[in-house]
């Protein structure tokens, strides 16, 4: 079994985990957003003088970033600074209640001022060039106004009320689907998936919706069988199950496959986490305290591990935090976070226990053991 190792944090009910080089210092680092207590904790990787780092990683104190409403989302990425003229990494975030969105870096101050959206909520959140000018652009999505709006670019708000029902949107994503060049985005709603078409410099256009079960919830995108097109994966805790949806092309999709998770699953990402070039999935079940793992098996998916970890799971991030060039994954577990509850974050290394290329050992599969650097 991989190591599962539990990070301390002060952090009440988390919703949202991300990974990603946050500082550009070649090691990946953890934010969470926790709900509850208005703010987001970042873990800054504190790196090693030897790569691959010994596992697990001694995750620092987190720097934490306060926030006057409770945030709901984060995403990151490279995005140009219009009034320095440069590129700088920025983490992003949507709040709840009075809805809001900022954006910063993790060498701000930790008091984050927020900018009033024009959404009745906030629910999720997208970052992408959807317009095609060179510089991501924020995606918002509101369950209860029933819309999608871009504050950070002008782009048309997309309108939902045709196709979806209040209070049941819950998810934003985007990807090519019909590789014309231009970013397209689709949304999980109750049952459905509905697609919307970039015709051109961020004008959408709704092309098409596939009932897939009962209440979706993530969803996540990537080709999955090599054709070329990408596909989609989501998971309905209401129906229980785990949604290949295959990209036929045309803006035509098919339900390629469907996998019982009887533990209701929340969330999803992909990863080449066994390292065969096929792209695997990891998906957290709230119910059951577990987050899945299957293996692509050449177009379709196979269980492979059940990682029994701490309480509620609801957010996945993938991220190779010790920098041994096989995929880890950080766990953002809504139960836990106060004194007493358990963790609020809990980091998976090598989940399908991988063989590294320089000892030809799965490392991390053993607690304890230290992975030896390569002569």
């Amino acid at each position: 079994m991989p190591l599962v190792q539990n990070v301390v944090l002060e952090c009440i009910r988390p919703t949202y985990v991300i990974a990603g080089d946050f500082n550009a210092d070649g090691w990946e680092d953890i934010a969470l957003a926790c709900h509850s207590c208005n703010a987001i904790p970042v873990l800054l990787n504190p790196g090693s003088k030897v790569c691959p780092a010994p596992c697990p990683v001694s995750w620092p104190a987190p720097k934490v970033f306060t926030l006057a409403d409770a945030p709901v989302a984060l995403a990151w990425g490279l995005v140009f600074d219009r009034p320095r003229d440069a590129y700088e990494i920025r983490i992003f975030t949507a709040t709840q209640y009075t809805p809001a969105w900022t954006s910063f870096k993790v060498a701000d101050p930790v008091s984050l001022k927020l900018t009033t959206l024009t959404t009745v909520t906030a629910t999720h959140i997208a970052l992408a060039d959807f317009n095609g000018d060179g510089i991501l652009d924020l995606a918002v999505l509101d369950s209860l106004g029933l819309k999608v709006i871009f504050p950070t670019a002008k782009i048309d708000p997309l309108d939902l009320t045709p196709y979806a029902q209040i209070c049941h949107v819950a998810f934003i994503t985007s990807g090519d689907f019909d590789r014309d060049g231009d970013v397209d985005i689709v949304i999980a709603s109750n049952n459905s998936l509905i697609f919307f078409e970039n015709e051109c410099l961020g004008k959408f256009k709704h092309r098409t919706n596939i009932v897939l079960g009962h209440m979706l919830r993530a969803v996540v995108v990537a080709d999955f069988d090599d054709d070329g097109k990408v596909d989609l994966a989501t998971v309905d805790p209401a129906f229980s199950a785990l949604t290949y949806v295959h990209n036929d092309g045309c803006w035509k999709f098919s339900i390629a496959q469907r996998i019982k998770l009887d533990g209701e699953p929340v969330a999803i990402v992909a990863g080449d986490f066994n390292r065969d070039t096929k792209i695997d999935l990891a998906v957290a079940e709230y119910g059951a305290d577990r987050v899945t793992v299957l293996a692509n098996l050449g177009g379709k998916f196979g269980v492979d591990l059940q990682i029994k970890i701490g309480k509620n799971p609801i957010s996945l991030a993938v991220g190779d935090f010790d920098r041994n060039g096989i995929l880890d994954l950080a766990v953002a577990l809504f139960g836990g976070g106060p004194a007493g509850t358990g963790p609020a974050l809990q980091v998976i290394y090598n989940p399908m226990c991988a063989t590294d290329d320089c000892t030809k050992k799965a490392p991390c599969c053993e607690p304890g053991a230290p992975v030896p650097s390569c002569p």
